[in-house]
């Protein structure tokens, strides 16, 4: 076979066209070369304007007239995120799109608490083949306007979020959502039989999210319980501001379930226990501003991340946290209000990576069968070389304790440290041991509420002048002190950078709060 050269193939292509046939307009940045985009078929232009916002896809109509006609047939995304869109020109769009609604999402601005209105929209024939419905009414009103019978039309329907409305008895039983995965529930009004026929027409359930509106003053609403009664191929669950009856979660069975959120729940510490033992594939825990148990035990063969976060006014929070038997386990992050004094016990966990927010009021601490009285014991040698990422917090500046953790941690690459302004009597500890974490493995420090003062020049000058593979070092500084560049000049001087036991580390000062710093894991 002979081998054909370009200069021979662009001849070929060449004799191929009709005499009157013009080849092809090429894309370019030069004057007059069409774009790409445009050449490609209308179906796909049409995709592409239906996953831009509302307003920018209307703006497609300025482009060229080749992009003129295309947004009044392409698939809609109707949203009022921007708040820019008022009741006219919803209206108006859907009496002349010309192409098919995906999706219809709006805000209790637009609606205004008319269920009438919202019926009217809803009963639009461009919304027959809806697949995202989005609409919630002013929460603070009561009652709750009803739910137009119109939103439970779209058999179509792949996500639904109702908030803060009345769900209409009568069309209960009626209701079949057999593609729907994600649905969510918001202070909505829905009775016990209701709220189960619903469920049961939901046969591919995914993700569901059931919450009431956070009210400090009183006590938490009782959860429905047929909101437990999901369909096996749930994956996600979310529950917020309700209280759990105690008999409820030990009927929980969700075999596929992977991700679990309880965000200001009380829940007793059998029924806990109880809800996760039903959940044999959970690999997601949260747990923010929970109460109702002080002893929490994770016994559990696929649980990668635990994250919980308490409120200082929780008088029955927890008090013992201990992982029994987690295999899986690579973070758990406890954040705790500042002063809290708790009780840890890793007993099982040779994964884990990350050891969250510790405070230096820890009053026992146990690893393996090492038992540490509190952050400061000395006979903290226990080698747990898994875990990489550690977060503390510290009544005061205190290097001995940091040498401690640097012993029992000693594959350390981040470090998070959040300490109050030091006392005048600050120990200054110094160790002539080489730690095998400043020397391999630290990488990334964040030390909060810097101040400049002294002993914070000389905690934060022991790791610029020790940690031979740091690569970022960064001090955060409270907004009202007022950094200046002449400041950060001067504290640059003090921590002595030029001397630096890295070289490539760079050393920043930001008044960020640093709470994304450990999502970076």
């Amino acid at each position: 076979m002979g081998v054909v050269t370009r200069s021979q193939a662009k001849r070929g292509c060449r004799s191929h066209q009709s005499d009157g046939e013009e080849p092809p307009p090429r894309g370019g940045r030069g004057v007059g070369g069409a774009d790409l985009i445009s050449l490609l078929p209308d179906e796909i232009l049409g995709s592409i304007i239906s996953l831009l916002p509302t307003e920018q896809g209307a703006r497609t109509q300025i482009l060229s007239s080749r992009w003129r006609h295309l947004w009044r047939s392409a698939p809609l995304n109707l949203e009022d995120g921007v708040r820019r869109i008022n009741e006219a020109v919803v209206s108006r769009i859907l009496a002349e799109h010309q192409g098919v609604a995906r999706r219809f999402s709006v805000s209790p601005f637009i609606i205004d608490n008319d269920s009438d209105k919202l019926d009217r929209w809803l009963r639009s024939p461009i919304l027959d083949k809806l697949q995202e419905l989005n609409f919630s009414f002013y929460a603070i009103t009561w009652p709750s306007p009803p739910m137009p019978h119109s939103a439970l039309r779209f058999s179509s329907l792949r996500v639904a979020e109702f908030g803060s409305c009345e769900f209409p008895d009568d069309a209960a039983h009626q209701v079949h959502f057999p593609n729907l995965q994600h649905l969510a529930l918001g202070s909505v009004t829905i009775s016990e039989d209701s709220l189960r026929a619903m469920l049961a027409g939901c046969p591919a359930l995914e993700k569901f999210v059931f919450s009431y509106m956070d009210d400090r003053e009183y006590l938490p609403e009782p959860l429905p319980p047929s909101a437990l009664h999901l369909s096996s191929t749930l994956r996600y669950a979310e529950f917020a501001c309700c209280q759990f009856p105690k008999p409820m979660a030990c009927q929980v069975h969700l075999p596929n379930l992977q991700q679990l959120v309880l965000e200001t729940v009380a829940i007793s510490e059998g029924s806990l226990h109880a809800m996760l033992s039903g959940c044999p594939a959970l690999n997601n825990l949260l747990l923010g501003f929970s109460s109702g148990f002080r002893q929490f035990r994770i016994n559990s063969l696929k649980l990668k991340h635990v994250e919980m976060y308490f409120h200082r006014s929780d008088a029955d929070r927890l008090q013992k946290l201990i992982i029994e038997n987690a295999p899986c386990l690579e973070r758990l992050d406890y954040r705790g209000p500042y002063g809290d004094v708790i009780n840890i016990s890793i007993i099982s966990a040779p994964k884990l990576k990350i050891l969250g927010r510790l405070t230096d009021n820890v009053s026992r601490l146990k690893l393996g069968t090492t038992v540490f009285k509190g952050l400061h014991d000395a006979r903290m040698a226990t080698v747990m070389r898994t875990v990489t990422v550690l977060a503390l917090r510290l009544d005061n500046l205190r290097l001995d304790v940091i040498f401690n953790f640097m012993k029992c941690f000693p594959c350390m690459e981040k470090l998070y440290i959040k300490t109050h302004i030091a006392r005048k009597n600050t120990q200054r500890y110094y160790s002539q041991d080489r730690f095998e974490c400043l020397d391999h493995h630290l990488k990334k420090l964040w030390i909060g509420y810097y101040s400049g003062e002294r002993s914070h020049v000389a905690f934060a000058k022991f790791f610029v002048l020790n940690a031979s593979v740091l690569e970022s070092l960064v001090l955060n500084v409270h907004p009202c002190k007022g950094v200046s560049g002449r400041w950060v000049k001067n504290q640059r001087r003090q921590l002595q950078i030029e001397k630096k036991a890295s070289i490539g580390a760079q050393i920043d000062f930001t008044c960020d709060d640093g709470f994304s710093y450990l999502c970076d894991i």
